[in-house]
């Protein structure tokens, strides 16, 4: 495949990306009791920030002894996630322990990041994910990152803020909260807690 075939190629998956970030934003939007389109709204509509990053994690004679991605929540919005087939690497937080996720062949995995727990006051929770890796085999995998509009300012919907229900976290702006993420580091889902306004 030469240069301009790769690029076709991975312009198309991002339009077929960006299109279930889309479907997903509205079921989301429903599911919270919301206007169908408030969370791409709130990202700013068809204005809003993505990218897709290719991770590729090599094999690793002593993989108990390092990760390939340590814990942490993802500071957007949703990640889609497209795992090499042959080699599990992704794991989960669930309580106190790890759950690995086994890649299913031609399917995706969707992480909720940051921004969608801010934006529900904590309704929905962002995934606390981890990578390791493999003794045998290197693994590649494609993450689609859709996230909101760096300038637009994201706090949890007034909708879903009351009196016994108070708001969860203070209005901040994409490009802040990445600031603070760059300047503090990848520490689980302590960025997001700390965010948390006294009740």
């Amino acid at each position: 495949m030469d240069g301009n075939e790769c690029r076709e190629l991975v312009n198309e998956y991002s339009k077929a990306v960006v299109k279930l970030c889309g479907i997903l934003m509205k079921i989301l939007s429903v599911n919270l009791g919301l206007e169908e389109d408030y969370l791409q709204n709130a990202f700013g509509g068809d204005d809003i920030g993505a990218c897709l990053r290719v991770n590729y994690y090599p094999k690793c004679p002593q993989p108990d002894l390092t990760l390939g991605i340590s814990p942490h929540s993802d500071p957007g919005g949703m990640t889609i996630l497209l795992p090499d087939d042959d080699v599990s690497g992704l794991q989960v937080r669930k309580g106190e322990h790890w759950v690995t996720v086994e890649p299913i062949p031609d399917a995706l995995i969707v992480n909720l990041g940051d921004q969608i727990q801010v934006i529900s006051n904590a309704i929905y929770k962002s995934v606390e994910h981890r990578v390791i890796v493999n003794s045998i085999k290197e693994r590649v995998s494609l993450a689609y990152f859709y996230n909101p509009r760096g300038d637009l300012l994201i706090e949890p919907a007034k909708k879903l803020v009351s009196k016994d229900r108070p708001a969860s976290y203070s209005a901040m702006t994409f490009d802040q909260y990445r600031l603070f993420i760059r300047k503090s580091g990848l520490w689980g889902k302590s960025q997001v807690e700390s965010l948390k306004c006294s009740q």
